[in-house]
């Protein structure tokens, strides 16, 4: 059991290796290939770690049992980790490639509305094109730094008036509240004095009664 956990040991010692290594990778050959390797040291892992579960689910010795459990558990949460940190890194990867591709074919365009005919065409000198070049990069990252500070300025915004909506309805809460009670309040002194007539009334009868009858 102990060549088990040092196996699953060995791979996941190449899988972290083979994680940094696809992190620090630039050329898409290289990056091709690290993650082919990390694909399938991901699949080995996990079916390693599975085994020597079962085989700690297995053991008689109630001490061994628990080490290789724990043992598992250990393996199984460092396994999930790097394939989250891996499914991150694809991602980063892919939106820097995608994010390429589409400054690559913007500065592919030509800069006029239609090409100059074959006959016609002027000489272009590099410094020039290349100081062109330099300056439609430059606009281009001051308008997606504009467009990054318009979309934080909106998160902002949005920030402020959901907690402002949040404290409408508050308000709006307390004031239902309020009402309820100027009501009940306003009920509670109709019956007050409705009872204090009805117990005038009452007491000038009984005055009344007690003076003519018992009153001579």
């Amino acid at each position: 059991m102990t060549s088990e956990y040092n196996a699953a040991q060995r791979v996941l010692h190449r899988l972290k290796q083979n994680v940094s290594d696809f992190e620090l990778s630039a050329s898409t050959s290289d990056t091709t290939v690290v993650q082919a390797a990390v694909a399938q040291d991901l699949q080995t892992l996990g079916q390693r770690i599975a085994e020597y579960r079962l085989l700690g689910r297995q053991e008689a010795n109630e001490r061994k049992r628990k080490m290789m459990l724990d043992r598992a558990t250990t393996m199984g949460d460092e396994h999930e980790q790097l394939k989250r940190r891996f499914a991150k890194l694809k991602q980063q990867k892919a939106e820097r490639a995608q994010h390429h591709d589409e400054r690559s074919e913007l500065f592919q365009r030509a800069p006029g509305a239609a090409r100059a005919p074959a006959d016609s065409a002027v000489s272009v000198d590099p410094q020039d094109e290349e100081a062109f070049w330099g300056r439609a990069e430059q606009e281009l990252d001051g308008f997606i730094a504009q467009g990054v500070a318009s979309l934080a300025n909106l998160r902002e915004q949005r920030g402020f008036l959901h907690n402002a909506h949040q404290r409408i309805l508050n308000a709006t809460a307390t004031l239902g509240l309020s009402r309820s009670v100027i009501n009940l309040i306003n009920r509670r002194t109709a019956q007050d004095k409705i009872i204090i007539a009805a117990g005038m009334v009452l007491t000038c009868i009984f005055i009344y009664v007690v003076i003519h009858y018992f009153g001579k």
